[in-house]
């Protein structure tokens, strides 16, 4: 079999740094831990296997407080494969800029939600002034070697700044900026409602696979506690978990639209709506929903 999505998601640790107060860390039940190099190894050579061309090393956690982080990227490098993380960039300093600059990552995506004491309103522990500057400091990295690594910007403006505000402040300096409404991670939060579904999103059908920090399989990213898990990569291939019994059985609940049971059935992202939850994009001018952030690959619905 050949992945439909050429993108794979490796979550490469849950730990984080910050405690925004739009993650629902504080329901966060899985435990803290960081994926060793060695299974992380072993997943991509499964993945390039099954026609993966991106690899996402970022779920519910920050990718900076990975230490081996560079070395996971390097080796996808080597391996001939993009690679995607997103980053609170709190971290980013000197040395860890120049570790990704050499891993050769591909594309990075930076959160900022806000401005000044906005921002830090909404990140909680973190600063803005630190923060921006580091941010500042990669986009300059970045130009000075000729601009190997795409730069996103992902904002969530919570405090009512606007799409204009947001646009002077960050496009120049970015290749993609996208302004997003804020969503619910399931039911993690309550900021949409659920409106009339879908019966799928497409995922279980389409991708990209998610494995967590701990190797689980699971169907969805916004699934943060890891409900729809479907098998343990460390006892499992990924192969044989995408074709098992535990997915096809998601699936089936997806094709009829009978999602009860499933984190599924209160989530905003089945939502039909006449107002696209995306504000804004520079990438995409339609502002379309139902696509990838990474390879912006369609999740087709049945």
């Amino acid at each position: 079999m050949q992945l439909k999505n050429p993108d794979f998601r490796i979550e490469t640790t849950t730990l984080c740094n910050a405690n925004c107060t739009i993650c629902p860390r504080e329901k966060l039940a899985r435990p803290k831990v960081v994926m060793d190099n060695e299974h992380f190894f072993d997943l991509v050579c499964q993945a390039l296997e099954l026609g993966a061309t991106h690899i996402s090393l970022f779920g519910y956690g920050e990718p900076l407080t990975d230490k081996g982080l560079a070395q996971k990227i390097e080796y996808c490098t080597k391996m001939g494969l993009k690679t995607f993380i997103t980053s609170n960039a709190s971290l980013l300093d000197k040395r860890k800029r120049e570790s990704l600059f050499n891993a050769g990552l591909s594309h990075i995506r930076f959160s900022m939600h806000g401005f000044f004491e906005n921002y830090e309103a909404v990140h909680r522990g973190l600063k803005w002034g630190k923060t921006s500057n580091r941010v500042f400091d990669f986009v300059y990295d970045n130009i000075i070697l000729d601009k190997p690594c795409k730069i996103s910007m992902s904002v969530i403006p919570m405090h009512g700044e606007n799409v204009e505000e947001i646009r002077k402040f960050w496009e120049s300096m970015v290749d993609w900026l996208e302004i997003w409404y804020p969503h619910n991670w399931t039911d993690g939060k309550s900021y949409r409602r659920v409106a009339k579904k879908k019966k799928t999103c497409g995922r279980p059908f389409n991708g990209p696979v998610q494995i967590q920090a701990d190797g689980k399989m699971v169907v969805c990213c916004f699934d943060y506690n890891g409900r729809l898990e479907v098998g343990d990569t460390r006892k499992q291939s990924v192969r044989s978990i995408l074709i098992g019994d535990r997915f096809n059985a998601i699936r089936e609940k997806h094709k009829k639209g009978d999602l009860t049971g499933l984190v599924c059935d209160g989530c905003d992202q089945l939502n039909i709506e006449e107002k696209s939850p995306l504000m804004y994009s520079n990438r995409d001018d339609s502002c379309g929903v139902g696509t990838t952030s990474s390879t912006k690959t369609k999740l087709k619905e049945f």
